[in-house]
């Protein structure tokens, strides 16, 4: 039975967090009803993340005090998965996940779901299971193993584990993230649907997409609660940016030199096929990218766009059985996977995983592990920048002066100068999407490829990075593959449009920030 309105769901009281001395939050006070839900918005940086551990019960409060109904239990789904356990080898690539043999012992969806059921100590039935996969649209996954799955099924996946332990209080951490329109229009039905019956729900989200279950809106900025209002009188600050950034002008261009190595044929594909634990993935992709151009490629959660980049990448195998040349070299003609590499800038999510290390797949699941969260590389900014001149994931090889000094003017040029020293895992998901856009840029690549770069990035960030990016390609002539769910974050620059659907081009050619030109 529903508890009278009056009654108090939480209640912060002067709650304030440190961490290894420094101040996250300060002291902020507010109160939620049985029937509230709650959004936490404000910049990258500002303390969103480390409230909602709070909030979860992840992490306890250095002062003040957090008053919860008792019996209340509390799970958080963050941001990043953490389906895979890292090892911390100075180097890894991302092919094991396009390597059948590799994957045998890997759960597959319906495996992981099985084991979050049998330990759910409240019980599921069957139909219920059945009911909240097809609710959220992953039904057909269940045969597909987990670490195969794209970003956006990962996202569902982890929110139908949580749900399986039917918490009274459940903090998201960016879900919108990484997904399309189409799927995220379905998550905010299925949210509401949560509320409706008698969910407690608080969502770190950006302004722009606060659910429409949301009844209170907590703005924080710089650590602070800036805003603690109704939904409906909530004004957000779209100037609070969590970071100041210098003028995008010299003399961070002047040290830049232009690729050292100039290429006809970045990529060239022709009747491209990708078959993976006997589904195909990719059917008939024949494309080219030559230097100097800008593409955009778009498509839905599971279109082939990450399987489509990992050929480009040389992490898929099956690039070698397929018509595909590479900076104007056949695939499969004596070059190493670091050949290619070193002539690429590259960010993806998966990437931002390799540099967080896992305590493995199956004790991740919130509420049946020890700990609540993975543990973490003790890698500073700077390293994890630095590594980006040798491919590396872990600590890298002695950087030269020069390498040092273009590694510190790109984190300078980003905003995050007093951030050099700093362990990696003390800056938010935001600024550490910043460091390894830093990382892709470093070695001024003659191929950046940036798979949802802006995802966790607040909207200065982004208007920041656009920027950036416009510049980088017409001060260096850099070519570039940009991914993206939202056709308004395409850089100005891009000159080319590719889709996928179902693992097919569906469209390809010409673009001109608002005209595009279909090549048969």
């Amino acid at each position: 039975m529903n508890q009278p309105e009056s009654i108090q769901m939480l209640e912060a009281n002067r709650l304030g967090l440190k961490i290894a001395g420094e101040t996250i939050i300060h002291p902020l006070s507010f109160q939620l009803k049985q029937s509230e839900s709650l959004a936490i918005t404000g910049a990258s940086g500002s303390g969103k993340t480390m409230l909602g551990r709070v909030l979860a019960g992840q992490l306890s409060p250095s002062s003040g005090e957090l008053l919860i109904n008792p019996g209340l239990r509390r799970l958080m789904v963050d941001q990043q998965d953490h389906f895979i356990a890292f090892s911390g080898r100075r180097s890894l690539h991302d092919g094991l996940r396009y390597e059948n043999q590799d994957m045998e012992m890997e759960p597959t969806v319906q495996e992981f779901l099985l084991r979050v059921k049998v330990k759910n100590t409240t019980g599921i039935s069957e139909t219920a299971l059945s009911e909240l996969l097809k609710q959220l649209e992953i039904e057909h996954l269940s045969d597909r193993k987990l670490l195969q799955l794209s970003n956006g099924e990962r996202k569902r996946t982890q929110l139908a584990a949580v749900l399986l332990q039917k918490p009274g209080l459940l903090v998201l951490d960016q879900p919108f993230v990484g997904l399309d329109f189409h799927s995220r229009a379905n998550l905010n039905r299925f949210l509401k649907q949560q509320v409706d019956t008698g969910l407690c729900l608080v969502v770190i989200t950006d302004p722009k997409h606060i659910p429409e279950s949301i009844s209170r809106v907590i703005e924080l900025k710089k650590g602070n609660l800036h805003q603690f209002v109704r939904r409906d009188a909530y004004r957000p600050d779209f100037n609070a940016s969590g970071m100041s950034f210098p003028d995008l002008t010299l003399p961070l261009f002047s040290q830049l030199s232009n690729p050292k190595h100039t290429f006809f044929n970045l990529v060239r594909m022709n009747q491209v096929q990708v078959r993976l634990g006997g589904r195909q993935i990719l059917k008939n992709i024949s494309w080219q990218v030559q230097s100097g151009e800008q593409w955009a490629l778009l498509g839905p959660n599971g279109a082939g766009k990450s399987t489509l980049l990992s050929l480009i990448t040389a992490d898929n195998p099956q690039g070698y059985a397929n018509d595909l040349i590479l900076f104007d070299r056949q695939r499969g003609t004596g070059e190493s996977i670091w050949d290619i590499k070193k002539h690429i800038g590259f960010v993806s999510p998966e990437l931002h995983l390799y540099f967080l290390r896992g305590a493995g797949i199956y004790n991740t699941i919130p509420g049946l592990g020890a700990s609540g969260h993975a543990n973490y590389s003790a890698m500073t900014c700077l390293d994890v920048v630095l590594s980006g001149f040798h491919d590396e994931v872990g600590f890298t090889s002695s950087p030269t002066d020069g390498q040092q000094k273009s590694a510190r003017a790109w984190l300078a040029t980003l905003g995050l100068t007093s951030w050099q020293k700093r362990p990696f895992v003390h800056a938010s998901l935001g600024e550490q999407r910043v460091v390894l856009l830093a990382r892709a840029l470093v070695k001024s690549p003659p191929l950046l490829i940036l798979d949802e770069p802006c995802q966790g990035l607040d909207s200065q960030q982004t208007k920041r990075f656009l920027q950036l990016l416009n510049v980088l390609c017409h001060q260096l002539k850099t070519s570039l593959i940009y991914v993206t769910h939202r056709k308004a974050e395409i850089p100005a620059c891009v000159t080319h449009l590719l889709q996928l659907e179902n693992g097919e081009v569906k469209s390809k050619g010409t673009y001109d920030g608002s005209t595009f030109q279909w090549n048969h």
